[in-house]
């Protein structure tokens, strides 16, 4: 399905690659200039049939109908763009069909995916130090940075039955559905390879160590518990939940602590071999929670240096 970005009000037409990075720099994918706009403001990313726009973490923000991009977002034919002063409209070569969200197939469809509570896995990937190291970097090495890093994701996440739920901007998101025994090996070797140090190996994050001297980690969050599955109105199934904000935070603690993956207590709990991988390392405050969270840290793992 072919798409653009298109700003009517100077008669300007992008057509959209599977990855476009969106920014001031010159080397950005689409170059804006616009003193609002950051140097590497926001990409969007192609998965199958959906285009995903996401925020890096930009000064003044992106946003879809007036609405703050917090998170990826899946864009519809017809949405409104707005970085800076810049204004563009999404645009499919079939938004005639795509674009009816209240009637017709669209509707059908999303009624026909409802709303589920189920037992889940999480993880929580996020790229340490990403806003001060793509400061450093073009546009088009930040885009290949992140382009590289998808990839591995996906490749070691699907390989083990995650659903990646949405990539957000330096970060991933995805789940098990269930709590087995082996669905928690799949996440712990998930979490191992993409925070080890062969995952660093990786061209692009070897290329800006040798020649830079940055280095790029990732960290981990595990989690389990219960979460809100289905089509959240927009006929994209995505998994929400207290369970998924305590992810997050869980991961957020991987700084604080100076390990690169960390798993709450639900994670272990019921898995005497798996305290052979994770040791506990004490009940934590965190943001938004009103008890701390008891956390483990994966064995074995590199420690992240300061």
């Amino acid at each position: 399905m072919a798409a653009y970005l298109r700003q009517h009000d100077k008669g300007v037409e992008y057509a959209l690659a599977d990855f476009n990075l969106l920014g001031r720099s010159p080397d950005a994918t689409i170059r804006l200039q616009d003193g609002g706009v950051s140097r590497q403001h926001a990409t969007v990313r192609r998965d199958g049939t959906l285009y995903w726009v996401s925020d890096l973490g930009s000064a003044n923000g992106s946003f879809v109908n007036d609405v703050a991009v917090t998170t990826a977002r899946a864009l519809r034919h017809g949405d409104r763009i707005q970085l800076g002063t810049c204004l563009f409209t999404f645009e499919t070569d079939d938004g005639d069909h795509t674009g009816q969200s209240v009637s017709g197939n669209s509707m059908l469809h999303t009624v026909a995916l409802p709303v589920k509570t189920v037992r889940a896995t999480l993880l929580v990937g996020d790229l340490r130090n990403f806003t001060s190291i793509s400061a450093q970097l073009s546009a088009e090495e930040v885009a290949a940075m992140l382009r590289e890093w998808y990839a591995q994701c996906e490749q070691v996440l699907k390989s083990r039955g995650a659903i990646i739920d949405k990539f957000i901007g330096d970060g991933v998101f995805a789940y098990w559905a269930g709590d087995s025994l082996e669905v928690r090996v799949r996440a712990t070797e998930a979490a191992r390879l993409l925070s080890g140090p062969e995952a660093s190996d990786s061209p692009v994050r070897k290329q800006l160590k040798e020649v830079r001297n940055l280095e790029v980690h990732c960290h981990i969050g595990l989690n389990i518990g219960d979460v809100a599955l289905g089509a959240m109105g927009r006929g994209v199934n995505t998994a929400v939940g207290e369970a998924v904000n305590v992810t997050f935070r869980i991961e957020s603690l991987t700084r604080k602590l100076q390990v690169p993956v960390l798993a709450g207590a639900a994670f272990v709990e019921g898995w005497p071999d798996g305290l052979a991988d994770y040791k506990n390392v004490g009940v934590h405050p965190v943001k938004g929670q009103p008890d701390p969270v008891e956390v483990y840290a994966l064995v074995e793992s590199n420690p992240v240096l300061a």
